[in-house]
């Protein structure tokens, strides 16, 4: 235990601890796990809407535009009291008036034709709705086609920290992916054709409703798709129907923001911390057997005893420091219970091996011996 209790042991731990205090670390981490398909929220909210939009497309709001237009006698199909209105306050119009029977004859007349059309703001929103309710249907299949378990992982880590006389730098990288499965199991199976099932009656809406005139002739209109901020109309804010809706457009139109920010990048403030800790002590050993790299391998073997102390005791301290903030109650005696334990394990795994060493040794000996003899013989 002197060597520990050196100076050059005060020298080392006070390096360690200049080079732990002073690390800057930036610390990244992705997961792309396929078993979030397993989760569908997504499906559950447009099965919820779809009776009501349907309620919408079937009995869709019409508006009547009325469109006026001056056009030759001839070509004019609809005179109302408007036209006559008009053509008093534009006698250019008049061909000739007969002086006997005070006829006119205009040459031009106002033609006034009213219409109905499905393009309004509402119309063209749930037009809107279907079209990204389409697509997002196709993309979800696409994937379910395609399903395969994965739990790929990525960690990137990089930090730069100084000693008394030196800049430490690393950069680490690493990835995890997970082993190909060959099949699912048939409970995931059952589940899967569950899924697609209710996915082909949803489709069944959509194709009801893109052969509904209302879809018909806003096609044809080529009207253009709405774009949020979504226009609170009277009808929109207060048909029950439609504010159902916009609950589903909004859903849909955040679903990948959303499913982003819980693709598990980054863990939460606190875990991170801790999390982040463990990686900097693993940069505070790779320091260390950097550090004690030399010519000798019994000098490298010295001077990495000298840091063990120094790493068991950060190490101790962390591994308590994630017990107790994860609600885990571990005494000292406990703790040191654990550690008596590995003690012990490793001291026995090294009596057991030089017993081995021995038996063989002997056994060759003896084998060695008695060829001898009988050659002596």
């Amino acid at each position: 235990m002197n060597d520990f209790n050196s100076v050059d042991s005060e020298e080392r731990k006070k390096k360690s601890q200049m080079f732990l205090k002073k690390i800057e670390s930036d610390l990244y981490f992705k997961s792309d796990y396929s078993g979030k398909l397993l989760s569908f929220d997504w499906l559950d909210k447009i099965e919820e809407a779809c009776p009501f939009i349907d309620i919408i497309v079937r009995i869709p709001k019409i508006a009547l535009i009325r469109e006026e237009e001056i056009v030759k006698v001839e070509r004019a199909k609809n005179i109302t009291v408007a036209s006559i209105k008009n053509l008093s306050k534009h006698t250019e119009y008049i061909n000739k008036v007969d002086k006997k029977t005070s006829d006119v004859e205009p040459n031009k007349i106002l033609n006034v034709r009213n219409e109905e059309t499905y393009n309004i703001y509402e119309n063209v929103f749930l037009y809107t709705l279907v079209h990204d309710m389409d697509n997002f249907i196709a993309s979800k299949e696409k994937l379910l086609d395609n399903f395969e378990l994965r739990d790929n992982k990525l960690l990137e880590y990089s930090a730069s920290t100084t000693t008394p006389n030196e800049k430490v730098s690393i950069a680490l990288k690493l990835t995890s992916e997970s082993l190909p499965i060959s099949k699912i199991d048939d409970e995931l199976k059952e589940e899967l054709k569950a899924i697609k099932l209710r996915l082909k009656r949803v489709k069944e809406y959509l194709g009801s409703w893109e052969k509904s005139e209302m879809i018909k002739a806003l096609n044809k209109a080529h009207v253009s798709f709405i774009k949020p901020p979504i226009k609170k109309t009277n009808l929109i804010l207060k048909n029950p129907n439609f504010r159902i809706a916009v609950s589903l457009w909004e859903f849909l139109n955040n679903y990948d923001l959303e499913k982003k920010e819980d693709d598990r990048e980054n863990p939460d403030q606190n875990s991170s911390d801790i999390l982040r800790g463990f990686i900097d002590h693993s940069f505070l050993i790779d320091y260390f057997v950097m550090d004690s790299m030399t010519s000798y391998k019994r000098e490298q073997k010295k001077n990495m005893a000298k840091y063990a102390v120094i790493l068991l005791t950060e190490e101790i301290r962390r591994v308590v420091s994630l017990l107790l903030s994860s609600g885990y109650k571990i005494t000292d005696e406990e703790l040191l219970e654990i550690i008596a334990q590995e003690i012990n394990r490793e001291r026995n795994e090294r009596f057991a091996g030089a017993d081995d060493v021995k038996k063989k040794f002997k056994s060759a000996l003896d084998e060695y011996l008695e060829r001898v003899q009988d050659y002596l013989q």
